[in-house]
Protein backbone atom coordinates (compact mmCIF):
# COMPACT_ATOMS: atom_id res chain seq x y z
CA UNK A 1 0.00 0.00 0.00
CA UNK A 2 1.35 3.30 -1.13
CA UNK A 3 -0.20 7.06 -0.57
CA UNK A 4 -2.62 5.88 -3.55
CA UNK A 5 -4.29 2.70 -2.69
CA UNK A 6 -3.52 -0.90 -2.35
CA UNK A 7 -1.88 -3.41 -4.95
CA UNK A 8 -1.69 -6.60 -5.66
CA UNK A 9 1.77 -7.88 -6.77
CA UNK A 10 2.97 -11.27 -7.05
CA UNK A 11 6.50 -12.51 -9.81
CA UNK A 12 5.27 -12.64 -13.04
CA UNK A 13 7.48 -16.12 -13.62
CA UNK A 14 4.99 -17.65 -11.39
CA UNK A 15 1.59 -15.81 -13.35
CA UNK A 16 -1.25 -18.54 -14.23
CA UNK A 17 -4.57 -18.38 -15.61
CA UNK A 18 -5.74 -18.42 -12.51
CA UNK A 19 -3.68 -16.09 -10.62
CA UNK A 20 -3.80 -13.63 -13.51
CA UNK A 21 -8.23 -14.01 -12.87
CA UNK A 22 -7.88 -13.19 -9.44
CA UNK A 23 -5.82 -10.10 -9.72
CA UNK A 24 -8.28 -8.64 -12.31
CA UNK A 25 -11.34 -9.96 -10.44
CA UNK A 26 -9.86 -7.72 -7.39
CA UNK A 27 -8.35 -4.55 -9.32
CA UNK A 28 -9.66 -2.54 -12.54
CA UNK A 29 -9.06 -5.20 -14.99
CA UNK A 30 -5.36 -2.61 -15.77
CA UNK A 31 -2.52 -5.01 -15.47
CA UNK A 32 0.95 -3.87 -15.12
CA UNK A 33 4.41 -5.30 -14.91
CA UNK A 34 6.82 -3.85 -13.06
CA UNK A 35 9.94 -4.09 -15.48
CA UNK A 36 13.32 -2.69 -14.70
CA UNK A 37 14.73 -0.14 -17.52
CA UNK A 38 17.29 -2.32 -18.62
CA UNK A 39 15.20 -5.13 -19.68
CA UNK A 40 12.53 -3.31 -21.15
CA UNK A 41 15.92 -1.33 -23.51
CA UNK A 42 16.81 -4.85 -24.23
CA UNK A 43 13.03 -5.58 -25.41
CA UNK A 44 12.61 -2.30 -27.18
CA UNK A 45 9.57 -1.55 -25.08
CA UNK A 46 9.09 2.06 -25.84
CA UNK A 47 7.79 4.48 -22.85
CA UNK A 48 4.53 5.79 -23.41
CA UNK A 49 4.15 9.06 -24.94
CA UNK A 50 2.23 11.50 -22.56
CA UNK A 51 1.98 15.57 -22.30
CA UNK A 52 3.98 17.16 -19.70
CA UNK A 53 0.71 18.76 -18.45
CA UNK A 54 -0.71 14.96 -17.88
CA UNK A 55 2.54 13.23 -16.14
CA UNK A 56 1.54 10.93 -13.63
CA UNK A 57 4.90 10.03 -11.98
CA UNK A 58 4.38 6.72 -13.83
CA UNK A 59 7.19 6.09 -16.57
CA UNK A 60 4.02 3.55 -18.38
CA UNK A 61 5.26 2.03 -21.70
CA UNK A 62 3.57 1.08 -24.60
CA UNK A 63 1.54 -2.07 -23.96
CA UNK A 64 2.66 -5.62 -25.08
CA UNK A 65 0.95 -9.30 -25.91
CA UNK A 66 3.12 -12.26 -25.79
CA UNK A 67 3.45 -12.84 -29.85
CA UNK A 68 2.60 -16.25 -30.11
CA UNK A 69 0.39 -18.78 -27.75
CA UNK A 70 -2.47 -16.18 -27.22
CA UNK A 71 -5.62 -15.29 -28.56
CA UNK A 72 -7.05 -11.83 -28.43
CA UNK A 73 -4.72 -10.92 -25.53
CA UNK A 74 -7.23 -9.71 -23.09
CA UNK A 75 -7.72 -13.37 -20.78
CA UNK A 76 -6.49 -14.06 -17.81
CA UNK A 77 -4.41 -16.81 -19.50
CA UNK A 78 -3.33 -14.88 -22.75
CA UNK A 79 -2.28 -11.94 -19.95
CA UNK A 80 -0.64 -15.07 -17.21
CA UNK A 81 1.64 -16.05 -21.09
CA UNK A 82 2.63 -12.08 -22.48
CA UNK A 83 3.96 -11.53 -18.19
CA UNK A 84 5.90 -15.13 -17.99
CA UNK A 85 6.96 -13.79 -21.72
CA UNK A 86 8.14 -10.65 -20.56
CA UNK A 87 9.85 -11.66 -17.09
CA UNK A 88 11.82 -14.41 -19.12
CA UNK A 89 15.80 -13.92 -19.41
CA UNK A 90 15.23 -15.53 -22.75
CA UNK A 91 12.95 -13.66 -24.31
CA UNK A 92 13.80 -11.48 -27.85
CA UNK A 93 12.46 -8.43 -28.98
CA UNK A 94 10.26 -10.00 -31.53
CA UNK A 95 8.78 -12.31 -28.44
CA UNK A 96 6.35 -9.14 -28.09
CA UNK A 97 4.00 -7.48 -29.81
CA UNK A 98 2.85 -3.93 -29.41
CA UNK A 99 0.20 -2.84 -29.14
CA UNK A 100 -0.86 -5.45 -26.15
CA UNK A 101 -2.99 -6.01 -22.90
CA UNK A 102 -0.27 -5.92 -20.24
CA UNK A 103 1.07 -2.59 -19.53
CA UNK A 104 4.80 -2.63 -18.32
CA UNK A 105 6.10 0.25 -15.92
CA UNK A 106 9.75 1.17 -15.95
CA UNK A 107 11.36 0.72 -13.17
CA UNK A 108 14.65 1.88 -11.48
CA UNK A 109 17.40 -1.00 -12.82
CA UNK A 110 18.26 -0.28 -8.59
CA UNK A 111 15.20 -0.94 -7.54
CA UNK A 112 13.39 0.38 -4.41
CA UNK A 113 16.50 1.38 -3.23
CA UNK A 114 17.17 4.13 -6.09
CA UNK A 115 13.51 4.88 -6.38
CA UNK A 116 10.98 4.27 -3.28
CA UNK A 117 7.96 3.62 -5.26
CA UNK A 118 5.43 0.58 -5.16
CA UNK A 119 6.77 -0.84 -8.75
CA UNK A 120 10.16 -0.76 -7.49
CA UNK A 121 9.36 -2.81 -4.23
CA UNK A 122 7.15 -5.13 -6.10
CA UNK A 123 10.50 -6.31 -8.46
CA UNK A 124 12.84 -6.23 -5.40
CA UNK A 125 10.82 -8.72 -3.50
CA UNK A 126 10.37 -10.64 -6.50
CA UNK A 127 13.63 -10.59 -7.30
CA UNK A 128 14.51 -11.43 -3.47
CA UNK A 129 11.85 -14.66 -3.68
CA UNK A 130 14.55 -15.84 -6.30
CA UNK A 131 12.57 -14.96 -9.74
CA UNK A 132 13.25 -12.96 -12.65
CA UNK A 133 12.43 -8.86 -10.89
CA UNK A 134 8.93 -8.46 -13.14
CA UNK A 135 6.24 -8.06 -10.79
CA UNK A 136 2.39 -8.19 -11.69
CA UNK A 137 1.25 -5.47 -9.99
CA UNK A 138 -2.57 -3.62 -10.25
CA UNK A 139 -4.23 -0.91 -8.44
CA UNK A 140 -7.04 -2.83 -5.73
CA UNK A 141 -10.54 -1.85 -6.18
CA UNK A 142 -13.65 -2.42 -4.24
CA UNK A 143 -17.07 -3.97 -5.84
CA UNK A 144 -18.24 -0.52 -6.17
CA UNK A 145 -15.03 0.67 -8.03
CA UNK A 146 -13.58 2.95 -5.51
CA UNK A 147 -9.88 2.07 -4.34
CA UNK A 148 -8.95 0.02 -1.63
CA UNK A 149 -6.94 2.25 1.08
CA UNK A 150 -6.51 1.92 4.68
CA UNK A 151 -8.31 -0.06 6.97
CA UNK A 152 -10.43 -1.54 4.37
CA UNK A 153 -7.23 -2.96 2.19
CA UNK A 154 -5.87 -4.55 5.72
CA UNK A 155 -9.38 -6.05 5.54
CA UNK A 156 -9.03 -7.72 2.52
CA UNK A 157 -5.20 -8.76 2.94
CA UNK A 158 -6.21 -10.64 5.81
CA UNK A 159 -9.52 -12.01 3.97
CA UNK A 160 -7.47 -13.16 1.52
CA UNK A 161 -4.34 -14.39 3.99
CA UNK A 162 -1.59 -12.22 2.10
CA UNK A 163 0.75 -10.13 3.14
CA UNK A 164 0.72 -6.31 3.71
CA UNK A 165 3.67 -3.80 3.40
CA UNK A 166 2.26 -0.12 3.93
CA UNK A 167 5.07 2.03 2.24
CA UNK A 168 3.20 5.02 3.83
CA UNK A 169 5.25 4.41 7.06
CA UNK A 170 8.66 3.31 5.44
CA UNK A 171 8.85 6.53 3.00
CA UNK A 172 9.58 8.69 6.50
Amino acid sequence: MDDTSAVLAFPAATATATRMHFAIRHSCGFIHAATPTSMLDRLRVPDQPILASHHSGNAFTAAVDAATGIGTGISAHDRARTVRVLADPHTAPDDLVRPGHVLPIRCADGGFSERRRVWELAGDLTARAGHPPVAVVCRLVRDDGEARTGADAVSWARAHELPLVDLRWSAR
